[in-house]
């Protein structure tokens, strides 16, 4: 394993095991199984309350996990689905050969919501990279989606601007993680970037976003310059800005006590946003 990856996989390790320790795991009998083409993922639903609520979750970590810390409060008040993606929870292994981008996640996206929730307008949740799955499928197919949550989401101008700007050393640190969700989870990010690029949401879709106000310190598990930590953030930071631009229905709160785990860190934030987007979208039936 060359020195570029063993702090990648130090720093994939660190993302995927924040708050193993203290999570209690779905009941097996609350999971169903989704047929996309020649594989099979396991998805759960949970709660009553309609419109559905969608999550999409970061690159590498489990829906299960990455919002384990509001499930409970989510499933009470609304009617609460997710799709584990390939690789991870109790989803098949990626078939060998097999990348996935924004569009392919769309796809199963769908499959689910055919399934779940085929005669209404739901509200998608989309989590850093899930911002852009999020993104994607209510820009592709709006008569679907009724409103959109974005956690701390990845703009796709962001890791372009990253690699103009940071040093070949540090870039190539970087690249290793893009490499290593790639051949590992078949998580395609950088052609993803192309694809959420090329499509727009409907000017009126009501999309709240939550940015991190803190820089993300386990980037530097990867090694990088200091430099190389600023600009990442840095740019991270300028993106957000943009994504105020995806509707004219757009506004954006500011987690100041979180890095990039608000979920975690912040998780009334995240629950007022939700509920604060429901309101929106019944007042303006």
């Amino acid at each position: 394993m060359t020195r570029i990856m063993q702090f990648t996989f130090a720093f994939i390790l660190l993302y995927l095991c924040q708050g193993c320790a203290t999570h209690q795991p779905i009941s097996k009998e609350a999971w169903s199984s989704l047929r996309v083409g020649n594989y099979n993922l396991a998805y759960m639903c949970a709660g009553y309350i309609r419109p559905a609520l969608i999550l999409e979750s970061p690159s590498g970590v489990s829906t299960e996990e990455a919002y384990k810390n509001i499930l409970p409060a989510l499933t009470a008040r609304h009617r609460t689905c997710f799709v584990e993606r390939l690789g991870l929870g109790k989803s098949d292994q990626v078939p060998s050969g097999l990348t996935q981008t924004t569009k392919d996640y769309a796809v199963e996206l769908t499959a689910l919501l055919d399934k779940e929730a085929p005669r209404e307008r739901v509200v998608v949740v989309g989590y850093s990279f899930g911002g852009m799955i999020a993104r994607y499928f209510a820009a592709v197919h709006p008569e679907r989606v009724a409103g959109l949550i974005l956690i701390d989401a990845a703009h796709e101008d962001w890791l372009i601007d990253v690699k103009h700007r940071m040093q070949p050393d540090d870039w190539a640190k970087m690249q290793g993680i893009l490499d290593w969700f790639k051949k590992n989870l078949g998580h395609n990010y950088w052609d993803s970037q192309f694809e959420v690029a090329a499509v727009s949401l409907p000017a009126s879709m009501p999309v709240r976003i939550i940015s991190r106000g803190m820089p993300f310190q386990r980037i530097r598990k990867a090694n990088l310059s200091e430099d190389g930590f600023r600009i990442y953030n840095e740019s991270h930071d300028a993106q957000q800005l943009k994504l105020l631009t995806v509707t004219n229905n757009t506004s954006r709160v500011i987690a100041k006590k979180s890095e990039h785990f608000i979920v975690d860190s912040e998780p009334e934030i995240v629950l007022g946003e939700i509920e604060k987007l429901y309101s929106q979208i019944q007042e303006s039936r």
